[in-house]
């Protein structure tokens, strides 16, 4: 579950820290109120690529950082084990991209690649937009959600 999503230099955001609770979210709001900031900076915290029109003008790099609460997620912490990237009911994806166009990631600290953070993001969290890419309709989600009913 996201527990905290943290912004800074991010398209035109400053700065941003947005806490969650425990249930369902829905970000509504009108044209233009940041959702889909809040959503692409998600986004790339779970291994989107980031484009340099990211960065906020002037600054000299974006950071982006997400805390989730995993202690009811088995299949995260065997997987963060596996990855040699274990946590302890916590888990915390940071991500940087600079002026010069690098980026780096993290995953609890460590250094991360594109595909640890993808991989991980499938089990952590769909996100559900207007023409959004839904995971329901893949064959590997249908497959867990048979198995975990059967």
């Amino acid at each position: 579950m996201l527990r905290a999503l943290s912004i800074r230099n991010f398209v035109v955001v400053a700065a941003l820290d947005v806490e969650f609770d425990a249930g369902f979210t829905v970000l509504t709001g009108e044209t233009g109120a940041g959702k889909s900031i809040l959503l692409d900076a998600l986004g790339l915290l779970l291994g989107d690529r980031f484009e340099q029109r990211q960065l906020r003008p002037g600054a000299e790099r974006a950071e982006l950082t997400a805390t989730f609460d995993i202690t009811a997620q088995p299949a995260i912490a065997r997987w963060l084990e596996a990855e040699a990237l274990e946590a302890d009911g916590e888990l915390l994806l940071r991500r940087m991209q600079d002026a010069q166009g690098r980026s780096r990631a993290w995953i609890n600290g460590r250094p991360a690649t594109l595909a640890q953070l993808a991989a991980l993001g499938a089990q952590l969290i769909d996100l559900h937009g207007q023409h959004a890419h839904q995971a329901l309709a893949g064959a590997d989600a249908q497959r867990a959600l048979l198995d975990d009913f059967g």
